[in-house]
């Protein structure tokens, strides 16, 4: 009667030990990475306060902690990164691969050969430099891109700051 109630009790262990290391594999299985668009931003509800938070690769893409609790997310450009949320002990409360895609809404492909040139179309198309493009169509709207940001950015014109003193 006893070895039969050992053998019980040490197959119930087992079969606990094995369910609980079957649930930890699934849980990361089941992980998805969280997808953004290149461009765009998106939400985080992290389930405790973070303290720090930090991009693997800070290129593909931004984050930054509105409050304790929420994270906005900005894809810069197409890649894999990873995402880490630590609280204030320094223990990680949130992990996950941070994925930046392309924004498929509203946009058109045009190849003419092997060249491709980008448009976004709502509902006017509108020509926008996308990695991948031709580099004689990419090249100029890009440049008119970074143009254009430190235009807004300083408000100067397209001049640098101070460049018209001493006129």
């Amino acid at each position: 009667m006893r070895q039969t109630q050992r053998s019980a009790a040490m197959a119930v262990r087992a079969l606990i030990t094995a369910s609980l290391a079957a649930l930890a594999c699934a849980g990361t299985a089941l992980a998805r990475p969280f997808d953004v668009p290149v461009d765009h931003a998106a939400l985080i509800r992290l389930p405790e306060n973070a303290s720090a938070i930090v991009v693997g690769n800070p290129s593909i893409a931004d984050a930054t902690l509105y409050d304790g609790r929420t994270l906005f997310v900005t894809g810069k450009l197409y890649g894999r990164t990873n995402l880490i949320a630590l609280d204030a002990q320094g223990r990680v409360i949130y992990a996950n691969d941070l994925v930046v895609t392309q924004s498929d809404r509203d946009t058109v492909e045009v190849f003419r050969n092997v060249n491709r040139e980008t448009y976004v179309c709502a509902p006017e198309c509108e020509a926008v430099p996308s990695v991948g493009d031709d580099p004689a169509s990419f090249d100029p709207r890009a440049t008119q891109q970074q143009t254009r940001a430190a235009i807004s950015q300083n408000g100067t014109g397209g001049q640098a700051a101070g460049a018209d003193e001493g006129n």
